[in-house]
């Protein structure tokens, strides 16, 4: 990294990637997850509870297919292309990458930045522990 680079080499593909909150939520499931892999219908129907606000058991039909294809077509890859997880398209089985304690760190300062401007007080532990880390 020279002087007049603003940003570490990578650095920038990882904000981009961290861009899509469907990409976001996954690394949320993934942090928050025991499991050393996760299947993509398991990560699509925790994200389209998510999306639809409902229990992950009752998430089926068109909204869980939408979130199924978005992440097989392009979020998984996406997140895949920056080592932020580790895709087996085959298996349709995910598990996290070299650069994925990264992404989670800056999801973490992030949030934490965009609150403290915004007047709220908030605590590092309250992100780390809280119920997400895309609000």
């Amino acid at each position: 990294m020279s002087v007049n680079d603003p940003f570490p080499s990578g650095l920038s593909e990882i904000y981009h990637t961290l861009s899509a909150p469907r990409r976001c939520y996954v690394i949320q499931i993934l942090w928050k997850s025991d499991a050393e892999c996760f299947a993509v219908r398991e990560l699509a129907r925790e994200i389209a509870a998510i999306e639809e606000g409902i229990d992950p058991d009752c998430a089926t039909g068109e909204p869980y297919r939408n979130v199924y294809n978005a992440l097989s077509q392009t979020h998984l890859s996406t997140l895949s292309d920056t080592s932020i997880i580790i895709y087996d398209s085959d298996r349709q089985m995910v598990a996290t990458g070299p650069e994925f304690d990264v992404a989670v760190l800056l999801i973490v300062l992030t949030q934490a930045t965009y609150q403290t401007l915004r007047g709220n007080s908030i605590h590092i532990d309250q992100i780390i522990e809280g119920t997400s880390i895309t609000d």
